[in-house]
């Protein structure tokens, strides 16, 4: 699980080449021990870094509980890094390279 705790941590990805690169990312926001939950899908065509997990709410708790990435493109592989920012500091999760039709959760 990813815990974005301040009004400035977010969760992206970016990616090396342009392709079809879909990005689906559900959670948990949680405010004064009540839950609500969100989900976000994100379609990236270049290359670029993207923010797919937004940032709470002040006063709000996100718990990321599930990003899958695929790449949905016919010939093009793209390398995809997820990275949490703090709005300071970029700090990378996970790297890897994925071939057309491939996916990954996390």
């Amino acid at each position: 699980m990813l815990n974005l705790t301040t009004t400035s941590d977010v969760i992206r990805v970016i990616t090396s080449a342009s392709s079809q690169i879909e990005c689906h990312a559900s959670w948990v926001d949680v405010q004064s021990g009540a839950g609500s939950l969100g989900r976000k899908n994100t379609i990236i065509t270049t290359a670029t870094t993207t923010t797919i997990v937004p940032s709470p709410g002040s006063g709000v708790q996100r718990n990321c509980r599930q990003i899958a990435i695929t790449n949905d493109h016919a010939t093009a592989a793209c390398i995809v890094a997820v990275e949490h920012f703090d709005g300071t500091t970029a700090s990378e999760l996970i790297s890897f390279t994925l071939l057309p039709g491939e996916n990954m959760m996390f």
